[in-house]
Parts: C-alpha cells; sequence; structure tokens
C-alpha cells in the first residue's frame, strides 16, 4: 500500500509541476505578446515620422491626382484639367477649406521642405 501511496504522491506532484510550469508559460507567453504590440507600435511610430514616409505619402497624393485629373479629363474632356496644378491644390488646402489644412497629407509634406519641392516639379 505505501508503494501505491508513493506513486500518487509523485504523480500528484508531477501534476502540480506540470500546471505551475504552465502557468509560468502563460505569464512569459502574455509578457512576449505585450513585448510584440509595443514593439508594432514604436516601428510604426518611427516609420510615420521618417523621410521615406514623407516621400511615399507625398508621391501617394501626386499619384492621386493625377488620377483625379486623367478621370475628370474623362468625364468632361471640355474642360483643360491641366490647367488644374498640384501648387494651386496645396494652395487651397493650405489656406482654404479649414477641414482640410489639417488632413494628414498636408501636414507630412509640410515636416520635410524637400518633399514640397518635388509637388512643385509637376
Amino acid at each position: 500500500m505505501g508503494n501505491l501511496a508513493n506513486k500518487l504522491n509523485k504523480a500528484y506532484a508531477g501534476e502540480v509541476k506540470q500546471a505551475l510550469k504552465a502557468k509560468s508559460r502563460s505569464k512569459e507567453l502574455e509578457s512576449l505578446k505585450l513585448k510584440l504590440e509595443d514593439t508594432k507600435k514604436n516601428a510604426l511610430e518611427t516609420f510615420t515620422h521618417s523621410e521615406e514616409y514623407n516621400h511615399e505619402m507625398v508621391e501617394s497624393f501626386n499619384n492621386g491626382f493625377e488620377m483625379f485629373r486623367d478621370y475628370a479629363s474623362v468625364i468632361s474632356p471640355d474642360h483643360n484639367w491641366s490647367e488644374i496644378d498640384v501648387a494651386g491644390v496645396w494652395q487651397v488646402l493650405n489656406m482654404g477649406s479649414d477641414g482640410m489644412a489639417h488632413h494628414s497629407l498636408v501636414h507630412a509634406a509640410r515636416r520635410k521642405d524637400k518633399d514640397m519641392d518635388l509637388l512643385m516639379d509637376l
């Protein structure tokens, strides 16, 4: 009987040890998840303040502007859409409608003077 009791005690101790180990791993996993979230946030924040991000935002704006102009010229071919240029659009965005003056594309381009030069070259 004593041998069976020893085996049961060892089995129970093993189960307790496994349960404690599982709890420890669970906490470790939760900690790693939090670190991963922080790393993602930091990477995104770093990128959104980078030169590359600003350049891509300006390029995206320019591409969208050209797509709009192409589309508008198909819909209304009688109008000379080449008269509408990026510099004029920026002037309206910066001085005109208050809601658009705070748009993220405006701020992205304002952060870097050389990116504004890209806009003026169109």
